[in-house]
């Protein structure tokens, strides 16, 4: 039987070995997992109501309603300095690779002088991490408003400001503005997707019980539901899920011990539950530990995907042990491009091998000028050849760096790497995630009962081939 080959945007990525088989329930978010959104049609509506929010309630300048979104400055795994207003790209450990204050980038030197060898400690309150695309604007706006006010020598509280940009984008997210104008105009900002609904009820077939499990409120949910689903249906979409609920207030879904109310279906309308949860069941808040002894289903029994690497990941995984899987929307742009470029990715490595062992050889001749060994000025001579060949090096590997980097965000590069290093964002999928795919609908392209399995990890020690 020929092997079935998964095109590199469409694959399912292994941290920690998870055998579907073994899994009687998986579980989804909604927004930005089972409901895809139009990331820049959407953050540009959110970034136009911060902008309104700051004038008319915070008494920010008119003149900054001009300002406009720019949909690639802010990515996944920023760090906000809160304090000074820089925004920071940095890696697995907390070291700073890539630096800004408001939009303008640091050059090398200033990054080093400002940042030193020193890892910032994250846990510090000053620093926000944007976690989730629904942060892309607030982080925009925050980064032109520093620019606007400095340019105009206006002093500026950068903890203040960012509280007021994030109440602000708080704000709009709970009140009908934006919300409202999803379920108004839901083509504007939402993508019809055949293969999520087609990958549910896959998994149903193959005996996988699926619940819908969203922070977001039971009217909001059903009107995006329907407009994702229901074209692809014969039926209503809540006939497809074996449980849901909504507003569960993750991460505290997880944490805290919430009570359950019933939503009735056809109304939306709430009323007080005290029974045994049910499957077919409609359910508001509740907790996770609940599920699992009423409906007789064990935390390694349960998959859970959602798009926030804390409420949906790391809160999770850290204290009730349900199987992780995270949607990284961006890898279905970054996937690719890092599968065209394996050729120029292998150069550089050739390059360097080529550098490491000029680099060896000058050290020699280095060590024997120190010494005053042989003939000083052939030697001489050589180590100056050695040192032009290491530069015109240098010249190449950096022009083959920037051409493996054309299709990355231009600002930042790739989500899962901070220069040539893992992110910390990258850090925190590779311990947090059993797996981690683009979309949901990439499922479809698996096997119910496929058994994911990590690859080997290379270590510093281990032995490459040649």
């Amino acid at each position: 039987m020929k092997e079935k080959k998964v095109a590199s945007e469409n694959r399912i990525f292994v941290n920690r070995t998870l055998n579907m088989n073994s899994i009687k329930l998986v579980g989804f978010d909604m927004d930005y997992t089972l409901a895809t959104y139009d990331v820049p049609a959407f953050e540009t509506k959110a970034y136009e109501i911060v902008k309104e929010k700051l004038v008319k309630e915070y008494g920010y300048p008119p003149e900054i309603k001009s300002l406009e979104f720019d949909k690639d400055f802010i990515i996944r795994g920023l760090v906000i300095d809160t304090e000074t207003g820089n925004f920071l790209k940095v890696n697995r450990y907390g070291f700073v690779r890539t630096a800004s204050h408001g939009t303008s980038f640091f050059s090398f030197e200033e990054q080093k002088e400002l940042f030193g060898t020193d890892c910032i400690d994250l846990t510090d309150p000053r620093y926000y991490i944007v976690h989730t695309l629904f942060s892309l604007a607030e982080g925009g706006i925050y980064a032109q408003l520093i620019d606007y006010f400095e340019a105009k020598n206006i002093p500026i509280n950068y903890r203040k400001l960012f509280r007021e940009v994030r109440k602000s984008l708080n704000d709009s997210h709970q009140e009908e503005e934006l919300k409202g104008d999803v379920i108004k105009h839901p083509e504007k900002y939402l993508i019809q997707d055949k293969r999520i609904v087609d990958t549910l009820l896959k998994m149903r077939k193959f005996g996988k019980k699926i619940a819908l499990i969203t922070n977001s409120d039971y009217h909001y949910s059903r009107r995006v539901m329907e407009y994702c689903f229901e074209p692809f249906l014969d039926v209503p979409w809540q006939d497809i899920f074996d449980l849901i609920i909504v507003a569960a207030n993750k991460p505290n879904f997880f944490l805290q011990r919430q009570n359950f109310l019933r939503v009735d279906r056809e109304t939306g309308l709430l009323s007080n539950f005290y029974g045994k949860i049910e499957w077919n069941g409609i359910y508001q808040g509740g907790n996770a530990p609940i599920i699992e002894k009423h409906l007789g289903i064990s935390p390694q029994e349960i998959l859970y995907l959602g798009d926030h690497i804390l409420g949906d990941v790391v809160t999770l995984k850290e204290t009730i042990g349900w199987r992780t899987g995270l949607v990284v929307q961006e890898l279905a742009e970054e996937v690719p491009i890092l599968e065209k470029t394996m050729q120029v990715h292998a150069r550089i490595a050739e390059k360097m091998q080529m550098k490491e062992r000029l680099e060896d050889l000058s050290l020699d001749l280095r060590e024997k000028l120190y010494l005053k060994e042989g003939d000083y000025n052939l030697i001489k001579k050589e180590y100056e050849n050695l040192k032009n060949q290491l530069m015109e090096l240098d010249d190449e590997i950096r022009d083959l760096i920037f051409e493996s980097q054309k299709g990355f965000n231009k600002y930042w590069g790739e989500i899962m790497r901070a220069g040539n290093e893992i992110s910390r964002f990258a850090t925190l999928v590779e311990r947090y995630a059993c797996i981690y795919t683009a979309g949901i609908a990439n499922f479809y392209y698996y096997s119910p009962f496929k058994y994911f399995r990590s690859q080997r990890r290379f270590l510093a020690h281990d032995p490459i081939p040649d």
